[in-house]
């Protein structure tokens, strides 16, 4: 039987592909980054090989003897930056590998982010263009989807690109453990009271999605939107997830999108007044003295005083001496806001209350797409999880 490539096998939905494949009898080969992330995998008769989808000869060697490649790596590791390189080259060096390589059809993980946050139609199918928006995930992974389609038109190499919406289930760092977190640390807050869609998808249904996007013959060249096909409120999602750690965390605390953005606005104002309140008070000569005074801030204004004589311009000194004492203020990165839950940042604001919902009628047509886990049996899998991972 001809093997399968893993890319981001040590991730939540490599992981999970990776369990599914092996209990098919599927040979499996999974390119590893980080050996300490392989934990989940390294139960299981799989091949494992050391790479980055960065460095193609390793690429190439992990594709040997393989006749489907599975696209899941995603590079968190040096922020927004660097994952969009990692999208745009890696994927082009998993295409080229493939091509060369002769493998009958790649599978592309890209994402819904593809069309913003907050897509301003109400329903979204595959046909809606995806200009860059900024945002570096969905901006790298365009990128990698242009990259798929050309490498096809131009080389013939059968690629599918699956987009999956809100992915969650048992190892799901993104939208369940960051989620139970949120709502056992008292953070979590229902925007607009949870009346956004949430385009849930539970992962072993887009596991079901990647199988048949290997197989089918019409659908290599094509994007398909993968979502369950049950539109659920962020409200039903967020409060599931509380359930599973126990009645006592509901009722969750509502705030409006408009009232989020006062209060960051009053918060940031608050920062402002204490960075002027600290300037005022470093201007004064005995405070200044007294700090100095401290045997570590002593020590920094020591070698701000050799700085200034040695190296800095004369026209400088004043202001690196007051920077260098200012610095040694412990200040709070963000300043005490009024009693309540934390403030979502804007990106999850803006997916929180969005209504848009993504078509995965596509995917039912060509592919024949028909998901075998609802949310309830979805959320009770993974509820159970929570609880045996004491989360």
């Amino acid at each position: 039987m001809a093997g399968a490539l893993v890319t981001g096998a040590t991730g939540f939905i490599g992981g999970r592909l990776t369990e599914v494949l092996v209990a098919l009898g599927v040979p499996v080969r999974a390119l590893v980054r980080t050996w300490s992330a392989a934990a989940r995998i390294s139960r299981l008769p799989v091949t494992m090989l050391p790479g980055d989808v960065l460095d193609l000869d390793a690429v190439r060697r992990a594709m040997a003897g393989c006749d489907v490649v599975y696209h899941c790596a995603v590079d968190w590791r040096g922020g927004g930056r660097q994952n969009r390189l990692s999208s745009a080259r890696g994927t082009r060096n998993v295409l080229q590998a493939a091509a060369d390589a002769g493998v009958s059809r790649v599978v592309f993980l890209s994402t819904v982010g593809v069309f913003g946050r907050s897509p301003a139609k109400p329903l979204v199918t595959e046909d809606e263009p995806t200009p860059h928006t900024g945002d570096d995930y969905g901006d790298g992974k365009i990128d990698a989807e242009r990259a798929a389609l050309d490498v096809h038109r131009t080389r013939g190499l059968p690629v599918v690109i699956l987009r999956p919406t809100i992915v969650y289930g048992p190892f799901s760092r993104s939208w369940t453990v960051s989620t139970v977190a949120a709502i056992r640390e008292g953070r979590m807050v229902l925007v607009d009271g949870g009346a956004g869609v949430c385009n849930a998808l539970y992962v072993d249904n887009l596991i079901e999605a990647m199988l048949l996007a290997a197989r089918h013959p019409q659908a290599s060249g094509q994007v398909f939107h993968i979502s369950d096909p049950e539109v659920v409120t962020w409200k039903t999602f967020i409060e599931a997830h509380a359930r599973a750690l126990g009645e006592g965390y509901l009722p969750l605390p509502e705030m409006t999108a408009a009232e989020i953005e006062r209060r960051r606005g009053e918060a940031r104002q608050a920062r402002r007044s204490t960075i002027k309140e600290s300037l005022r008070i470093l201007r004064d000569r005995q405070m200044r003295q007294a700090l100095m005074r401290i045997p570590a801030v002593g020590r920094v204004g020591e070698l701000a005083r050799w700085a200034a004589r040695t190296v800095v311009p004369p026209g400088m000194q004043r202001r690196l001496r007051e920077y260098v004492v200012s610095a040694t203020l412990a200040a709070p990165e963000e300043p005490s806001a009024p009693a309540g839950p934390a403030l979502p940042s804007r990106s999850l604001v803006q997916i929180y209350a969005s209504r848009t919902v993504f078509s995965v009628e596509k995917a039912r047509r060509v592919l024949g797409y028909a998901p075998g886990v609802d949310f309830q049996e979805g959320m009770r899998r993974t509820a159970e999880w929570v609880r045996w991972a004491r989360l």
